[in-house]
């Protein structure tokens, strides 16, 4: 039967390379070839190259010949990094990535939705729950920093060993970050549990109750699960596996979704816990296949127990490179919490404690922009990461300077679109037909007109991590959210003294997303003049390597 399947699948594939032969001496033969003829003439006869491999395993029995199929597509999805249109690789890895987090941008919306339709004995409007769940969603923030900052870093090593070819490095990089990981999940968890109601008051959650106390501690479960999910999602972004993502957290998406719809409308649930069990569910989901994938065979970049001993060689690198990245995600998330405190503090009880709720919403409408470009920043940092492996300058700032510039036509495109095209109908989405929910709409966008401001600049600040990641730079970004945040404190404080309503909320966003834009472009000069008159580890701009054919 399988020997029936792979004469068929030889047979496909040859009249594939066929057709593409008999195209490139169509193409070579022509008197006059342009650039575009001669980049498809390249790319015809990589995929025949390609397919020709291919073909050669099929002719093998056993998981051995799965095996080598995978390791040759990965290694196809390798070159096109390092040597293939850097244009083409930065959309082929960024592109599905972007599309997943544009709906995962519209999920947080739809949760808030969600959670003000819950309503409780305690909560008669059920409107108060969108600032517990916007509260506690910060306070997640800080706390899932520790595992960002692990994948993060350790991501950034990776790819750095991938581009080099050094692929035993890399699965023995990949394997202590998953013991890391797991590590540090479970000192959170046994810390943070005990704690739950006393973190909940110094954030100033404005209603603090047992349901509320226990869907924070189910978040602390579902944080383990996030944690080994996103190293997996690094691995795989790192091999250019993008469309297998994409494909994974819509999925995950459309379980949460179906879960929710069962608890808000289906069983009319009357508290907010259910919606984390649905996330817990998904996500657990999502981690039972990404270990299937990540131990198996046919992952080139495989974890296993064995590699999975601590060893210093490894540990020491990724918590240098990690630690950065989490103290920047995790003072950025520190930063929204003391924001939404003040915010709570001061204008509480003239907004019926609505403020943090309207603020988180704005938040999230920025976010479908926003979120999407940062995405960038993290393909951009995988290509970059990559080709410095592979000793090409050039190459890196080539692939910022074309983040840039597509980051930069989101960002523009989002801003009009959400600031001017749908803000009623995103705002009259939380409208329900009462007060509070009409007084909430309002809230969301006379703040909501300040906060945008930040969507243009944030655009700027991702593709410049983007590089500094690439780089290593972990301090230098982390000084931009530090000061950030510093900034947007300092500003709501201002905004207050000097009398503004709880529109300050939206001012100080702005404010401080601009400056931190006008900050990261001084940082950009720095980098620039820097690299190019001492170069990095040895390489130096301009010393380009010769492409493989």
């Amino acid at each position: 039967m399988d020997t029936t399947k792979n004469t068929k699948k030889i047979a496909k594939i040859f009249k594939k390379i066929t057709t593409w032969q008999q195209k490139v001496v169509k193409l070579e033969a022509k008197e006059k070839k342009n650039n575009l003829d001669e980049y498809k003439i390249n790319k015809l006869k990589e995929k025949i190259t390609l397919y020709q491999k291919l073909s050669e395993t099929y002719n093998e029995q056993g998981n051995e010949a799965k095996v080598k199929r995978a390791i040759i597509k990965e290694k196809h999805k390798r070159h096109q990094i390092l040597y293939g249109n850097i244009t083409q690789a930065i959309i082929i890895i960024c592109f599905p990535l972007a599309v997943y987090a544009l709906f995962n941008s519209f999920y947080s919306l739809i949760d808030s939705i969600m959670a003000s339709r819950i309503k409780s004995a305690a909560n008669a409007s059920g409107v108060i729950n969108i600032s517990n769940i916007m509260v506690i969603s910060q306070i997640k923030s800080m706390i899932s920093a520790f595992g960002a900052g692990i994948a993060g870093g350790g991501a950034v090593l990776v790819s750095r060993y991938y581009g080099a070819a050094n692929i035993t490095d890399a699965k023995k990089t990949g394997s202590n970050m998953i013991l890391v990981s797991i590590i540090t999940s479970l000192i959170i968890l046994v810390l943070l549990v005990p704690l739950a109601p006393v973190i909940l008051k110094i954030a100033q959650v404005p209603q603090i109750s047992n349901s509320v106390i226990l869907y924070f501690r189910l978040i602390l479960i579902e944080l383990i699960f996030v944690s080994i999910n996103n190293i997996f999602i690094g691995l795989e972004k790192i091999k250019g596996n993008s469309k297998k993502i994409l494909i994974l957290n819509i999925t995950v998406l459309i379980i949460k979704l179906i879960l929710n719809v069962i608890f808000v409308f289906g069983i009319k649930v009357d508290s907010i816990i259910y919606l984390e069990i649905a996330t817990i569910i998904s996500q657990a989901a999502l981690f039972i296949y990404s270990c299937f994938i990540m131990f198996s065979k046919k992952n080139m970049l495989q974890i296993s127990f064995k590699n999975m001993r601590p060893q210093s060689i490894y540990i020491i690198p990724i918590l240098k490179l990690s630690i950065p990245i989490f103290l920047g995600k995790f003072v950025m998330s520190l930063g929204k919490t003391t924001v939404n405190a003040l915010c709570g503090s001061y204008y509480g009880e003239a907004t019926n404690g609505l403020i943090v709720g309207a603020l988180g919403v704005s938040n999230n409408l920025s976010g479908l922009v926003t979120n999407t470009t940062n995405v960038f920043e993290e393909g951009e940092s995988t290509i970059v990461s990559q080709n410095i492996g592979n000793k090409n300058l050039d190459r890196t700032i080539s692939a910022f300077i074309r983040t840039l510039a597509i980051v930069a036509i989101i960002s523009l495109i989002g801003y009009i679109c959400v600031r001017f095209i749908f803000i009623d109908q995103l705002t009259a989405l939380f409208s329900i037909g009462n007060k509070e929910s009409e007084k909430m709409s309002l809230y969301i966008k006379e703040i909501f007109v300040y906060d945008s401001l930040s969507i243009p600049s944030l655009g700027l600040t991702s593709a410049l991590l983007g590089l500094l990641y690439g780089y290593g730079k972990t301090f230098l970004s982390s000084i931009l959210n530090f000061s950030r945040i510093g900034i947007r404190i300092i500003s709501l404080v201002v905004c207050h003294s000097i009398g503004l309503n709880y529109t300050a909320a939206g001012i100080s966003m702005g404010i401080s997303n601009i400056l931190i834009g006008i900050m990261a472009l001084c940082f950009l000069l720095f980098f620039l003049v820097n690299l190019k008159k001492k170069g990095y580890k040895g390489l130096y701009l301009s010393q380009k390597k010769q492409s493989e054919n």
